[in-house]
């Protein structure tokens, strides 16, 4: 027992001599940090094996969604980026441009664009612009005009294109000599607007014919009966018009006469007769062909059907008496009517060129009045009709080539 008591004592002396753990400083582990007492590894660690490198799992492909279940994703909105600014251009103003022609069927173009007929009102910018006009008959016209902010009028004027001087020219046939007046071809007004004038002579309207030679006189008898052997008038008289032969007489008188001579007579247009009448390119403007005065240039009503049968002026007279009109031409107003190779038809207000009338009808053409007529009739515009036909009017004709 006294022992064991001495073996505990020894033990508790050991004890108290030696310092306690929580007094002795411990370094701590180089690897995890901690007190090399509290280290499990006592500051040995052992080394750790390299891992493997995590590889990506494939990410699932999405089940196609029908069109009902799509939600639509808003796009990115690309960043705006401050763009330079381009100067705008400035509206201009159009301003209003008034345009007269001598030539109102002429086709205006205005800087490379067609603007139809030059009258009337147009609206273009304020510019220099070109004009350009073209018209059957005449010469292009090129030229330029300044549009401002205030209205503009432009007056445009067209050259007429010349047209070739044919000469007068003298045929003879079985001794009988006629002359031929060369007519300058040239552009005018067809009809009449004045109070005497009848429906059909309207509308007026721009003709265009081509140079031609049309008789000097009326065909006379003696040149009839030279050529067709006969003398069908009712007032005879070798120098008298021939008269009271149809248009298809004509046509055969024609024929034979082409025939004996080798030329290409032919009827007047009414178009043609028309502007001989008035006096071609030198017309004066007169009402009647040569003078405004009818009794100056005609046998009509009034100084022969009036006179009475008993008056040695009643009936046709000799071609060639009264003064001429300004292309030199006798009785193209009175003594005889003339027929015209054209079918009878309404007047068109579009401008022509060597118009030939309708291509078929019931009545051809007459013009001129006859020494039966009244004054009214007798005007360079009136218009007469009879069947091709007929031979019982007061009817002859003049020849052209």
């Amino acid at each position: 027992m006294m022992k064991s008591i001495r073996l505990w004592g020894l033990l508790l002396a050991l004890l108290l001599a030696v310092p306690t753990l929580g007094q002795i400083r411990m370094p701590p582990c180089p690897t995890c940090g901690k007190k090399v007492n509290l280290c499990p590894y006592h500051g040995k660690h052992p080394k750790p094996k390299p891992q493997p490198k995590p590889t990506a799992k494939p990410k699932p492909k999405p089940k196609p969604q029908s069109q009902s279940q799509q939600v639509q994703q808003p796009q990115p909105q690309p960043q705006s980026q401050v763009q330079p600014q381009e100067p705008q251009p400035q509206v201009q103003a159009a301003y209003e441009v008034t345009f007269t022609c001598n030539v109102p069927s002429a086709t205006m173009y205005i800087d490379g664009t067609n603007y139809g007929n030059p009258s009337g009102t147009r609206y273009l910018k304020t510019d220099t612009h070109r004009v350009r006009l073209t018209a059957d008959g005449y010469e292009d016209y090129e030229g330029t005009f300044a549009v401002g902010p205030n209205s503009t009028a432009v007056s445009l004027t067209m050259t007429q294109r010349a047209q070739p001087l044919l000469s007068d020219e003298t045929i003879t046939v079985n001794g009988v000599s006629f002359v031929m007046k060369g007519v300058q071809g040239g552009t005018f007004r067809m009809g009449s607007n004045d109070s005497e004038a009848g429906s059909d002579e309207k509308p007026v309207h721009q003709v265009t014919v081509s140079s031609f030679r049309i008789g000097q006189t009326e065909v006379t008898q003696e040149l009839w009966k030279a050529v067709m052997g006969t003398k069908p008038s009712f007032f005879k008289g070798a120098k008298r018009p021939v008269e009271q032969v149809s248009w298809t007489d004509c046509q055969q008188f024609i024929q034979r006469l082409n025939a004996k001579t080798g030329k290409q007579f032919r009827l007047p247009t009414e178009a043609e007769w028309e502007y001989a009448a008035r006096g071609g390119n030198q017309s004066r403007g007169n009402k009647y062909a040569g003078s405004s005065s009818i009794d100056a240039v005609a046998w009509y009503g009034v100084n022969s059907f009036d006179k009475g049968s008993k008056s040695p002026d009643y009936g046709t007279h000799a071609v060639g008496t009264k003064q001429p009109n300004e292309l030199g031409l006798y009785d193209m107003t009175g003594n005889v009517c003339e027929w015209c190779s054209d079918w009878y038809g309404e007047y068109s207000s579009n401008s022509q060129t060597n118009p030939a009338g309708p291509s078929s009808g019931s009545y051809r053409v007459h013009r001129g009045g006859s020494w039966a007529s009244s004054a009214r009739d007798c005007r360079v515009s009136d218009r007469g009709l009879w069947m091709p036909d007929n031979r019982n009017g007061p009817t002859g004709l003049r020849l052209a080539l």
